[in-house]
């Protein structure tokens, strides 16, 4: 959440108290390179296989050698800077997250849902067979003797990109891994992504995700900048233990102040106390490669502006203006309304605020959510 703050004062300037936050850190280290003699190694090494060959649920019945499980636990011993990256994020929350609990139970138990957000096999207490009338919200289910309850915990962990037939999948080769490793060009791909931020319902007149879609149709696709570029862009880290480079950043951000612009229009920074002051704001979509906001229909975002005495009491009411995708309650989730941003594109808003007259003349301060 941004807050645009313009100073007023009720019948000098506007003052604009908004600002990103610089960065800090540890200063760059020197990036360690493999030794000459390992370079015919790392080049003989096979190619990784695909991501996901088969869809979701990923099927991995292989530990890769070096490893005591697959779990982001057993990652985190050396690979801690991923991991702590990881760990808040909506990836490692997938599950647990009480927005997907609840979006999941409108579905029923829809496993396009509960694939990407779960998406090794062993995190499935039970599987779906098949579907009753091929409803993917009535999936015939079975139960999973491969079930394991700390896998599930972590929802969307390391292994779900980084594990493929006993082989650790990367974006750098090292000739000092404890494991099979391989290089993976698919990792620093958009289409990587596509496979859950991009799923179709059977009978909807759009996709029901569709970020992967809003991106491609995009000026960020023609220009080559893709998912990774904004989520996970490099950082200066510890690879492992003994490893510092730039690295991909593992906390996928999605911030919303490098993804809006918010520009407001005022006819005076002074408010005649009983007179409607006309205010506007343009949003536009000027950092996000997608719609914004993106993801789940059943998701909005909520541009807020008040008007606030110095001891943060409202002196005139509240404008509220959601923007989302409206839906049908039930499937196929047929899209009824959408006043999202796509990139690149604006929309502007209008509205008058009134101070009672009887209020005396003090200063104020026009707050702008977004």
């Amino acid at each position: 959440m941004r807050n645009l703050l313009f100073g007023l004062f009720l019948v000098g300037g506007i003052a604009l108290a908004a600002g990103g936050r610089k960065r800090s850190g540890d200063a760059p280290q020197p990036v360690e390179q493999p030794a000459e003699e390992a370079l015919a190694e790392i080049q003989e090494r096979p190619p990784a296989p695909a991501m996901f060959p088969d869809g979701l649920p990923v099927v991995i019945q292989q530990v890769p050698d070096g490893l005591a499980n697959l779990t982001a636990q057993g990652c985190n011993s050396c690979h801690w800077s991923a991991h702590d990256q990881w760990a808040p994020t909506g990836h490692a929350n997938a599950w647990r997250s009480e927005r997907f609990q609840a979006a999941v139970a409108r579905v029923g138990q829809a496993t396009v849902c509960t694939q990407c957000h779960l998406p090794l096999a062993n995190q499935h207490d039970r599987l779906a067979t098949g579907y009753v009338d091929q409803d993917l919200a009535r999936p015939v289910l079975e139960d999973n003797p491969a079930w394991d309850p700390s896998l599930m915990s972590e929802g969307v962990g390391c292994a779900a990109c980084h594990v493929r037939e006993g082989t650790i999948l990367a974006v750098h080769d090292s000739s000092r891994s404890p494991h099979p490793l391989a290089v993976s060009a698919e990792l620093t791909r958009s289409e990587s992504c596509a496979t859950c931020h991009q799923l179709s319902w059977p009978g909807g007149d759009r996709p029901f995700y569709d970020t992967y879609g809003e991106w491609e149709r995009s000026r960020y696709a023609e220009a080559g900048v893709g998912c990774q570029d904004c989520h996970m862009p490099p950082v200066a880290a510890p690879i492992t233990a003994s490893k510092f480079a730039a690295v991909s950043d593992h906390g996928f951000s999605a911030d919303i102040r490098r993804a809006v612009s918010a520009l407001v229009d005022l006819p005076s920074p002074r408010v005649q106390r009983g007179e409607p002051i006309s205010v506007s704001v343009r949003l536009q979509n000027t950092g996000s490669g997608h719609h914004f906001p993106t993801g789940s229909p059943f998701k909005r975002y909520r541009v807020r502006a008040r008007l606030l005495d110095s001891a943060g009491g409202e002196l005139a009411e509240t404008f509220t203006y959601d923007l989302a995708r409206e839906i049908e309650a039930e499937p196929p989730w047929k899209t009824t309304a959408d006043n999202r941003l796509p990139a690149g594109e604006e929309v502007s808003l209008e509205w008058e605020m009134t101070v009672a007259q009887k209020l005396p003349a003090q200063d104020a301060t026009l707050v702008i959510d977004v």
